[in-house]
């Protein structure tokens, strides 16, 4: 038989094709099992670099001219942290106080990874607030609060304090502040030991040899102070002159005590002395107690299911106007625990809270545990929020809960405020998470529960309408902490 020469090269042809595409198969097939898909490149960078929680930035204007207020925050589980800290229309007054507060986030978060690389870490905190004083002169001081916490039994607190007359842009010292004369500053040390040692509740837990040095006649010894109308007030840290069971402490000196020392532009006009304690602080103090009451939560009325939401820490601009909004929508009222610092900085907040029918409710100025305070120290925490509270809003608080819930019979006695606690902590200053808020609220509200947030938190924010939606669900009518007593 004879072959057609045209069959025979067609027939190479599908051979050499047939050969090639066995090769490109066999190479596709390798790629596919050797190669990793995209999603799998994704999981093995999640794995290998999960992604840090953000750091949030902002900026806002402060009821005082010219100076700005700049938050950080962090909900880092790991190393949260809330930084909060001013800003003027000065270059170097912002240098000095963004490079202290910058410092102490760099240490702390090189604490925070030492202590997690040597499996020794435990939950850390780092929070950095400021309140300001203005001086009839011009001056503000500006009194710079931290804490921080790495590990161990106790954590670190520091007040720095920075002055800044805004519009001269100078940076007021205590040689400033003092008559030019080589007694000035002896006679300044004399007048802050005998103020110290006069202090019954601050003398039993002096540190002597702390307390000789850090009141001896030196320029820095003295540079921790707030010129306020009538006073000069000196900041000193814990254990820096004192143990640890008197806490931080505040020296008030009147100027009418300094007259003959400070400069004339700082002196207080004749006539015009002032006999009263300085920061509302009242003439009659008494011991302060070791022992904590059992802390006091309100009673249930006898009909319905109620339960009353409390947000602490506020107001924030952002946060607490998103809270309002959502309390609005579900036609509930709450109770907000205000800190006097930032009552302060947003009294148009304040209002807002008051307007829209809610509780106000003092919770110190600076946060500071005040069984571990002097009765001074109680005493102008609580009033000056009050005060300021009452100047913003036009109304006074009606409520007041002390910070971390410590309390005591001396903290009581310096307010006929009632003290509100909770039985209720929904963490959300801890996990900073809307899913976890909603969890923890399911898990443990019940009918004549005081629930504890913050309303500094976005999380909290973020949450808190699936939370409402809930508890509205249930049947629950929402009302104040004095609604809940009634």
């Amino acid at each position: 038989m004879s072959t057609n020469p045209r069959s025979r090269k067609r027939s190479h042809w599908i051979d050499i094709m047939f050969i090639v595409s066995i090769i490109l198969l066999s190479s596709l097939t390798a790629f596919l099992l050797f190669v990793p898909s995209p999603s799998e490149k994704e999981s093995k960078v999640s794995a290998s670099h999960s992604p840090k929680a953000q750091e949030e930035v902002s900026e806002s204007d402060s009821v005082y001219p010219g100076i700005r207020i700049i938050t950080e925050t962090s909900n880092d589980i790991d190393t949260p942290f809330a930084i909060q800290y001013p800003q003027s229309d000065v270059p170097s007054f912002n240098k000095i106080v963004k490079g202290y507060t910058q410092n102490l986030k760099t240490l702390y978060l090189e604490d925070t990874k030492y202590f997690s690389e040597t499996k020794k870490h435990t939950k850390s905190e780092l929070n950095i607030s400021f309140e300001v004083f203005q001086h009839t002169s011009g001056y503000y001081s500006f009194v710079i609060h931290s804490r921080m916490y790495t590990g161990g039994a106790n954590g670190i607190s520091e007040t720095k304090i920075i002055h800044l007359h805004n519009q001269s842009g100078h940076m007021l010292t205590i040689e400033d502040l003092l008559a030019k004369n080589e007694q000035s500053l002896e006679k300044l040390s004399a007048k802050v030991r005998k103020a110290i040692t006069s202090d019954k509740q601050l003398s039993p837990y002096l540190l002597l040899e702390q307390f000789d040095e850090k009141t001896s006649p030196k320029w820095g010894n003295f540079s921790n102070f707030v010129l306020n109308k009538n006073s000069l007030d000196f900041y000193y840290d814990e254990y820096e002159i004192a143990s640890g069971a008197a806490g931080a402490t505040t020296i008030s000196i009147p100027l009418s005590d300094l007259d003959d020392i400070l400069a004339d532009e700082y002196k207080l006009p004749v006539g015009k002395g002032d006999s009263t304690p300085p920061n509302n602080v009242p003439e009659k103090q008494t011991s302060v107690e070791t022992e904590t009451p059992k802390d006091e939560v309100t009673k249930t009325p006898s009909s319905g299911k109620v339960v009353a939401l409390t947000f602490d820490d506020g107001p924030n601009p952002e946060t607490t106007r998103k809270i309002l909004e959502t309390l609005k929508k579900y036609n509930a009222k709450a109770t907000f625990f205000m800190l006097g610092s930032r009552v302060s900085f947003y009294p148009e907040v304040v209002k807002e809270i008051k307007e829209a029918g809610h509780e106000l409710g003092n919770h110190t100025w600076t946060h500071s545990d005040l069984t571990k305070a002097t009765v001074g120290k109680i005493a102008s925490e609580i009033n000056n929020t009050s005060n300021a509270i009452e100047k913003a809003s036009g109304s006074k608080p009606t409520v007041f809960r002390p910070p971390y819930g410590a309390v005591n019979k001396t903290v009581r006695s310096q307010s006929p405020l009632p003290v509100i606690l909770w039985d209720v902590d929904t963490l959300d200053w801890k996990y900073k998470d809307a899913k976890h808020l909603l969890e923890h609220v399911k898990t443990h509200v019940k009918d004549g529960s005081i629930v504890l947030m913050h309303d500094i938190h976005a999380s909290t924010a973020d949450g808190l309408d699936a939370v409402l939606a809930y508890l509205q669900s249930e049947g629950y009518t929402f009302v104040t902490v004095s609604e809940l007593k009634k």
